[in-house]
């Protein structure tokens, strides 16, 4: 396991693209074409690149591309804030903060994602994901604040004390304690968007769909 010190993990090398299943959901789909032709032309690249790193298309950036320029600036958002090159925290220690989020959240859609993000991408086993998700094995004093902030203010962020803010303050530098508030905050707006949306789960995150429960997933 890698902790916030390691490098960074952009850019993710191109996958495959593989068929994300026709599951409907309670709007039609926008006709993107085959091979994303009609797509507006300045969203284009920024849906391309989603599709390459993920290996598919997600369900909810088809809905969103409804509004394409809205969709434009989520995606470049997601990017500025999980793996952009600048950043002080890592992508990796980042879907940690994500999965914790999401599942505090209650977005199975999300959870699932991140789960099957981190098998693949960082070579997690089942052990490694529950871990995580129940925050008694963190890998170092850093990451065990970065976890108390993030999934305190999940559950109720005005309940998040003084503390919890006072460790990661001095545990992280000003940059990345703001990384790791937009990270959370990012994925509280996602969640809340995907969770009432019911965002269908793609085949290829199918089998990831119990992680909001990680006892259930053992």
């Amino acid at each position: 396991m890698t902790t916030a010190s390691e490098s960074h993990d952009s850019p993710v090398p191109v996958r495959p693209v593989v068929d994300e299943g026709s599951t409907p959901a309670f709007l039609p789909y926008p006709d993107l074409g085959s091979d994303l032709e009609n797509v507006p032309v300045h969203v284009r690249p920024e849906v391309a690149y989603y599709q390459a790193r993920m290996g598919f298309l997600p369900n909810t950036i088809k809905l969103y591309l409804h509004v394409p320029w809205a969709a434009d600036f989520l995606i470049r958002l997601n990017n500025a804030i999980m793996r952009d090159e600048r950043s002080g925290l890592s992508e990796h220690f980042k879907y940690k903060l994500a999965l914790i989020a999401s599942r505090d959240n209650e977005c199975t859609y999300c959870t699932a994602h991140h789960a099957a993000t981190m098998k693949a991408r960082w070579g997690y086993a089942d052990d490694d994901v529950s871990d995580v998700l129940h925050l008694d094995k963190p890998s170092d004093a850093r990451e065990a604040a970065a976890f108390a902030f993030v999934h305190e203010a999940s559950l109720d962020p005005t309940a998040v004390g003084d503390e919890t803010r006072d460790r990661l303050r001095e545990l992280f530098t000003p940059q990345e304690v703001m990384e790791i508030v937009l990270v959370m905050g990012f994925w509280k707006m996602y969640n809340t968007m995907h969770s009432a949306m019911a965002a269908p789960v793609e085949g290829p995150v199918l089998g990831f769909t119990d992680w909001v429960n990680p006892d259930a997933s053992r």
